[in-house]
């Protein structure tokens, strides 16, 4: 796949995502943030690992380099949990039901796609763009 997953499968479970959304959010602190994503996609989807398990955050975390402590208290007191479910309910406001999630322009749209898609989309919007340089400014943006 383009996204770097070869063997995507789901997890026979659904595992909670909580602490490693906040996982990704200590790491993004650490200048590591797009590692952790990656790692924590591949452990689920290729591994089928489940990623809510503080013992396979901590390996995952440290594979990536992280200090284990650190996030280790983080995830328990959760430190970035209003932050994860302000991004939550901005993408229920957005019309989203499921991650990964993107807007690119004036589409919305969910799940693993084709690099393509993402071209076809981005392309669109700098189409839009170089009509009406205000074209997007009233679309309410996930961060």
């Amino acid at each position: 796949m383009d996204a770097g997953l070869t063997e995507m499968r789901r997890p026979d479970r659904r595992p909670n995502s909580l602490k490693a959304l906040q996982s990704i959010e200590f790491a993004k602190g650490q200048g590591k943030g797009e590692e952790m994503r990656d790692a924590l996609y591949s452990a689920y989807w290729e591994e089928k690992r489940d990623v809510g398990e503080m013992v396979v955050l901590q390996e995952i975390a440290e594979a990536v380099g992280l200090e284990w402590l650190g996030l280790k208290l983080v995830l328990e007191t959760n430190l970035y949990l209003d932050t994860i479910m302000e991004d939550f309910q901005d993408g229920l406001d957005n019309g989203f039901q499921g991650i990964p999630a993107f807007i690119i322009g004036d589409v919305k749209f969910t799940g693993a796609q084709p690099m393509e898609v993402f071209r076809q989309v981005a392309d669109r919007a700098v189409s839009l763009l170089e009509k009406d340089p205000k074209a997007f400014e009233g679309i309410k943006r996930v961060l």
